[in-house]
């Protein structure tokens, strides 16, 4: 008998939901500036893999947190110069589309040194199926907004910070053989508050970010949970 329910709970762990959440976000105050001016990053960073509990078949026992590494990139173009268009994407977590809004200081293509801050807002929602000794459907929806600080030293350094809060909403639903599982549908909401701080190095159209932040994650029947996290990307403007 013991056997018997070591092998369920096994079972039940190994179906469990799993979804990701972004880490690092490596957004700077500055706009492009002019119109149609773009760049494009590739993003290494730790990503919140959280995982739902169901092992005494319920829904509200919250989930488990853990950092796993994440590639992504950011996409940006200019609308008008103080005006950026973006797109985000952390591995297996949402895609976000969004907007910047520099309103101190002077664009990247200005050059200048000295303040800038910004403001931006992202949202964005894919469906997923996950296919494995169970079936598992779900959505995942995101909204994030950043408030945006920086100090230009040269035309090769920028300093900058990064306050963001996020809403994450996940709502799926299992099919399984297993009737005590089946038919559960998993329904989490979490915010996470952040403070980012980072560099960014550049030599002509290139450059390179590195950048630390702490995160605090609040998840619907799940206790707090802090990271203090880093990564680094690699880019082109043109």
């Amino acid at each position: 008998m013991r056997l018997v329910l070591f092998l369920l709970m096994l079972f039940q762990i190994g179906c469990a939901t799993k979804y990701v959440l972004p880490g690092n976000r490596f957004m700077t105050p500055e706009s492009q500036g002019g119109m149609f001016n773009s760049q494009f990053e590739f993003q290494q960073t730790p990503g919140n893999q959280l995982t739902a509990d169901l092992t005494d078949g319920t829904v509200d026992k919250g989930v488990t947190s853990q950092l796993i590494s994440r590639s992504g990139f950011l996409f940006s173009t200019s609308l008008l110069d103080q005006i950026d268009l973006f797109w985000s994407h952390t591995g297996t977590s949402d895609s976000l589309l969004g907007a910047k809004f520099q309103f101190l200081g002077t664009s990247r293509t200005g050059k200048g040194t000295g303040h800038k801050m910004a403001i931006s807002a992202a949202f964005g929602g894919n469906d997923y199926e996950v296919e494995g000794e169970s079936k598992v459907s779900f959505n995942l929806k995101g909204s994030e907004f950043q408030l945006l600080y920086g100090y230009r030293l040269s035309e090769m350094l920028l300093m900058y910070s990064n306050f963001s809060y996020a809403n994450y909403n996940f709502s799926g639903e299992v099919t399984s053989s297993d009737p005590i599982i089946n038919g559960l549908k998993p329904t989490y909401d979490t915010k996470i508050y952040a403070l980012y701080t980072g560099m960014e190095l550049g030599l002509g159209p290139f450059f390179g970010k590195l950048e630390c932040g702490y995160q605090q994650l609040q998840t619907t029947y799940t206790k707090d949970v802090s990271h203090f996290i880093y990564g680094y990307s690699v880019g082109v403007s043109w």
